[in-house]
């Protein structure tokens, strides 16, 4: 069977592969001569120093080199996605050293840092033009719905350690910004469109004008579909779909010193999973079910920014967010309001200050699912934040940014995160930090109000016995109190290092506790209720190290490895026997590895290959795997440029992650694409 398999994959793979040939070919051969006055495309031509200067904003929300920077970041750029080969946010994402990406099927991701992954991973913040995306019902990101067209993004600030002192609550092991380009940056036209074995049908138009002689706009639409997973049983899992998405942007300057930002999206995503499920409403009945889900999503924002005479500068934001899904028996949906204040201001010659507020409301509003419901069913909640930071030069080499953010929640009440970071310039391209921060995971719907019939079990004397999670009206925050220590060079013109090391202490973890069981005689036939109550009874420690490395070969020729280690353990407090811990560190490697090449040839040629090792995981039995993607571009007019794609290129199928959920394991498939972009 197994030699079937492969046969199968191989025919498979050669019928895809000869696919996205034919189509680059014919519309290669369509287009004229190739331009000799084309400028060569160079991603390596970029000094080092230019890369290790990069202006980041998540870490203190003000523009700062990336090189005198006291946080673990890393900067993705919009070469460095076009040169990826990526096709979605989430493989994007593992160009970035210590983030953890696991497809779970075709249409979901397990994606989170140093540790804690699963579908729902509830300690990274994810945030796209500063608009929080983490779901306030189940703790985590729908992926799915997480989409901007990746032509549009300017770049991904990556965070590896906590966050909180500027964003708040759940940016507890990092944050995740993405930023999308200015419309100025996206005049004219661009269509592309991309074929291939995973999905069939992938384009994109986007077209950008001038409001006056003041403004910008661009407007876009897209359409992509994605082909069933190979089930891990064997055949087809239902998980194939396909999704519309659109949206406009638009930017004015009505003065030197004002500027403004209006922007909006939408998507429609229908697709499949398979689902293991107890079906509540008819007790003991369980089963697998091939289910169609559809997800709705759209936001509209507006950032007003206003720099004064001495260089600080204020903003205002404005933002609301709708979503809408049907999953696992389930319609719910929320809607968040939002309003942030920030003001960057320098005071005397030593120190530069940023502080605002901010307000949140979001309305939450669920109909029971299969096996799962929320008590109450629909729920508004209000959030309350205000936040300093501080950075004082101590000397021309030295300085110190202390700060806090405090916030007031529904569920919780107060909460404080501080931080304190110092930072040591020896030389003009070294730097040197260490940081101390406290984080917290502010709990949501799920983690007060679940009630989840989880698993049907033989029970003597009685019909079953149900285990059913119960969530907890006095939940508390999960708190992380980090420590971390970096080191940043620029060795040479042609050599850079970024080192940064952490030690991480976890409290108030979430566990199940095992409560009394009693006899019910209602909700079908009679039976005994074991329940399982959500508690914060466990403790944790993390540790380890993220190393990445730039290394110019020559001109036109750049390496960059990465690695990162991570240890976790996880234990029950001693005066709760018999909980269990919610997450452990199974869920994460413990060593991963990448190495990229980006390479610039002649006559426009452009080639870049990745290759990276995950390591295995202790739950699911999940071994270890090696990942070979390489790309190969060709932009032969100043207009178009064409593409082909090999993803996964060592083995014909491999796990990445198993969901406990409920959601049917699948293999992620070896796969080719080519895509055309036409700018006009």
């Amino acid at each position: 069977m197994a030699a079937g398999f492969a046969r199968q994959d191989t025919k498979h793979f050669r019928k895809e592969l000869a696919l996205a040939v034919a189509l680059l070919w014919t519309v290669c051969a369509s287009m004229p001569g190739v331009s000799q006055s084309l400028k060569p495309i160079d991603l390596t031509q970029a000094s080092l120093e230019d890369l290790m200067n990069v202006q980041v904003t998540s870490v203190s929300r003000k523009e700062q080199p990336l090189s005198k920077t006291p946080a673990a970041v890393f900067v993705i750029t919009s070469e460095d996605i076009l040169r990826s080969g990526a096709t979605n946010l989430p493989d994007v994402l593992r160009m970035a050293p210590g983030v953890d990406v696991a497809r779970i099927n075709a249409n979901q991701w397990a994606i989170s840092i140093r540790g804690f992954n699963d579908a729902f991973a509830n300690k990274v913040l994810v945030l796209i033009d500063g608009r929080s995306v983490y779901d306030p019902t189940f703790s985590g990101v729908f992926w799915d719905v997480q989409s901007p067209p990746l032509e549009d993004i300017e770049r991904i600030e990556v965070i590896r350690g906590p966050g909180g002192t500027v964003w708040g609550a759940n940016a507890m092991n990092g944050v995740i910004n993405i930023m999308m380009k200015s419309s100025k940056d996206t005049q004219g036209g661009l269509i592309s469109m991309a074929t291939g074995s995973d999905s069939t049908a992938d384009g994109f138009v986007r077209y950008g004008g001038t409001l006056g002689s003041q403004g910008t706009y661009r407007a876009y639409g897209s359409y992509f579909n994605f082909d069933p997973s190979a089930a891990a049983t064997g055949g087809e899992a239902a998980d194939g779909g396909h999704a519309f998405r659109g949206g406009f942007r638009s930017d004015w300057t009505p003065s030197p010193r004002d500027s403004v930002t209006v922007e909006g999206d939408f998507q429609r995503t229908s697709e499949g999973q398979n689902y293991t499920t107890i079906f509540s409403a008819n007790l003991p009945l369980e089963g697998s079910i091939a289910e169609h889900d559809t997800a709705e999503a759209g936001d509209v924002l507006g950032l007003w920014k206003h720099t004064l005479s001495n260089g600080s500068a204020m903003s205002l934001q404005f933002y609301d967010d709708y979503s809408h899904r049907t999953e696992e028996g389930l319609t719910f949906s929320h809607n968040t309001v939002d309003f942030d204040f920030d003001d960057h201001l320098t005071i005397g010659s030593r120190q530069d200050a940023v502080w605002g507020l901010g307000a949140r409301v979001t309305s939450e509003d669920l109909s029971p699912g299969y096996s799962i419901s929320l008590i109450p069913l629909k729920r508004t909640d209000p959030l309350f934040s205000a936040f300093l930071q501080d950075e004082v030069r101590i000397s021309d080499s030295l300085w110190l940014t202390m700060g806090s953010k405090f916030e007031h929640n529904a569920y919780t009440g107060f909460e404080l995160e501080p931080s304190a970071q110092l930072l040591w310039t020896p030389a003009k391209n070294q730097a040197i930090w260490v940081s101390g921060a406290r984080a917290v995971r502010q709990p949501s719907a799920v983690d007060a109000g679940i009630q989840y019939d989880y698993a049907i079990l033989p029970a003597a004397g009685v019909p079953f016995a149900l285990l059913r999670v119960a969530g907890n009206p006095n939940i508390k925050a999960e708190t992380l109190l980090d420590f971390e220590a970096g080191y940043r060079s620029q060795l040479g013109k042609r050599f850079s290092v970024d080192l940064a090391t952490f030690s991480g202490y976890y409290g108030n973890l979430q566990t199940y506790s095992p409560q009394t069981p009693y006899f019910v005689a209602t909700e079908g036939p009679p039976h005994l209720v074991v329940p399982l109550l959500f508690g914060n009874n466990s403790h944790g420690h993390t540790y380890g190290a993220e190393l990445f490395m730039n290394w110019s070969v020559t001109n036109r020729w750049r390496i960059s490895p990465g690695y990162s280690e991570l240890q976790t353990t996880t234990a029950v407090d001693p005066l709760v026997p018999g909980a269990l811990v919610e997450q452990t560190g199974s869920e994460s490697p413990k060593h991963q590895f990448q190495t990229r090449s980006s390479w610039t040839l002649p006559h426009n040629l452009t080639w870049d290959t990745s290759i990276s090792y995950v390591g295995g995981l202790t739950s699911g039995k999940i071994p270890a795997y090696t990942r070979l993607d390489s790309r190969v571009g060709w932009r032969f007019s100043e207009s178009m440029e064409v593409s082909v794609t090999g993803q996964n290129l060592l083995t014909p199928r491999h796990v990445e992650f198993l969901d406990i959920y409920g959601v049917g394991q699948t293999l992620i498939e070896r796969s080719v694409y080519g895509k055309v972009i036409w700018r006009f």
